[in-house]
């Protein structure tokens, strides 16, 4: 009996050993810390509204002017995409009040962002410090050229925006979203009723510059 006793003894002096060396090493420990980040440089190309010939697919083609009379001369325009887009070569010859060249193309968001118009701006032409300059040909008597040139005009219409004939500033909710189109309207005019000279004369005419921005 006493041997057996002994034994017990010992089997249970051994169990608390090991539980004490266990309990020892589940006390040590250790982090690990991971700190992200992350830079972001978009690409400018990414941004980007071309003019476009047709409404549905981006076409950098002419575009043929409605004429009024269709008897009168008017140039087809070129569109050109490479770099900033122009749209050039808008050009009538009127022979009398009351006729008109109109043409139409799109604004075409071939970027990666919203497109926001946020100006429409008519550049002084080159020859002269006004967006009109109206110059007598041979034996035009100037003053009537004046007075005629009052009467012919370019006029601009971008999208829902109201047709005008002169600069916009600050232009706000006006969207054009990604892979969206939105119409242009540029009309050349001759006043029906218009005051007329004695003699040919030119009217030069400054570009119009539409500015689209990311940020409304």
């Amino acid at each position: 009996m006493e041997n057996r006793g002994s034994k017990m003894v010992a089997v249970i002096a051994l169990c608390v050993a090991v539980v004490g060396v266990t309990l020892g090493f589940a006390a040590f420990s250790n982090s690990l810390t991971i700190k992200p980040s992350a830079d972001v440089t978009p690409d400018e190309s990414t941004f980007n509204v071309d003019f476009s010939s047709s409404g549905s697919s981006p076409v950098a083609g002419s575009v043929t002017p409605d004429k009024n009379p269709t008897s009168i001369t008017a140039s087809n325009a070129t569109i050109n995409n490479d770099g900033d887009p122009t749209i050039s070569n808008l050009s009538a010859t009127f022979t009398a009040p009351g006729q008109s060249a109109t043409y139409t193309f799109y604004a075409y968001n071939a970027g990666e962002y919203i497109a926001y118009l946020k100006s429409i701006n008519f550049e002084n032409a080159a020859s002269g410090a006004s967006f009109k300059v109206c110059t007598p040909g041979g034996g035009t008597t100037a003053s009537l050229v004046t007075a005629a040139c009052e009467d012919i005009t370019v006029s601009v219409k971008v999208g829902s925006e109201t047709e005008t004939t002169s600069s916009q500033a600050s232009i706000t909710g006006h969207s054009l979203a990604k892979g969206a189109y939105e119409e242009i309207v540029v009309k050349i005019d001759y006043a029906a009723g218009g005051d007329r000279a004695d003699g040919p004369f030119d009217v030069d005419f400054g570009n119009i510059a539409l500015t689209y921005s990311s940020v409304d």
